[in-house]
């Protein structure tokens, strides 16, 4: 029988390229914007699956997406760390049921898809906008990206390029049921999670501030610690911190949407 291929594009398997610059002059490194200039190249071929740092030993570990080995070594052709004459650098094919994933290995849409590309905002129902703004600017340390009299709306962030929150106060002339059903919003678990550097100081932070801490800082199952604390309306939060573990779903943490909003209305 003779086989057929089929038209389309073929899946890409996923390949890791390793660094480890034990050793190696700190001056002979790529610099900051050579690693963007390539990762931005990756990003926009939909190669790029993950990029971070290594610790122990110190190094750059890059995962990617390439059909097969020689394509794999075409695209590493202008990988900055490739350059360097010492160190280790290794490549080799990735395979997810040995060394599990970790990261979504699936191939992204294609461009103009309607492809989800970033989170903007995730809307807050608050009963006082003024005193919400305060709270979560002076305790909190968030800052006003956006805020219009006019229409009322405000959105604040803990910094450029990053998710900001929508903070919302109903109206009555949203009209029915959107009016009530935001009304219901305000006071529960909002299934927000914020990462810090100090759980332990967070804590305290926010206790001589005045916040309401609804669940002390506490050790979890995945190794590291959270805390639960809520704005002055009762919507709730929680922060967590944990060298190299972040909240999975056996841990207390993935409690923190237990109870998610259906609620239909003109929030942001």
């Amino acid at each position: 029988m003779t086989s057929r291929s089929t038209p389309g594009r073929k899946p890409k398997r996923v390949y890791v390229r390793l660094f480890e610059n034990a050793g190696t002059d700190p001056d002979t490194l790529p610099s900051p914007s050579a690693i963007r200039d390539f990762l931005s190249r990756l990003a926009q071929a939909d190669r790029l699956v993950v990029h971070g740092p290594l610790t122990d030993p110190p190094g750059d570990l890059l995962l990617f997406r390439a059909r097969e080995g020689d394509e794999a070594r075409r695209v590493l052709r202008i990988d900055p760390w490739a350059k360097i004459v010492s160190g280790r650098y290794e490549v080799a094919e990735w395979n997810p049921t040995l060394l599990g994933s970790g990261v979504n290995l699936d191939l992204p849409p294609a461009r103009g898809s309607g492809r989800l590309t970033l989170l903007q905002r995730v809307a807050v129902v608050v009963s006082d906008q003024d005193r919400a703004i305060a709270f979560y600017h002076d305790v909190l340390g968030f800052e006003i990206r956006v805020r219009d009299e006019e229409s009322g709306y405000v959105e604040m962030a803990l910094g450029k390029g990053t998710a900001a929150l929508s903070l919302v106060a109903p109206h009555p002339n949203w009209g029915e049921p959107y009016y009530s059903e935001a009304r219901a919003r305000i006071g529960s678990r909002t299934g927000i999670v914020f990462q810090t550097d100090s759980v332990a100081a967070l804590d305290l932070r926010l206790r001589n501030l005045g916040a309401e801490i609804t669940e002390g800082p506490r050790a979890e199952p995945w190794g590291g610690r959270s805390l639960r604390f809520a704005d002055p309306d009762g919507n709730e939060f929680l922060a967590f911190e944990g060298a190299g573990s972040v909240p999975g779903p056996s841990g207390s943490t993935a409690r923190a949407a237990e109870r998610p909003s259906s609620a239909a209305s003109p929030l942001p």
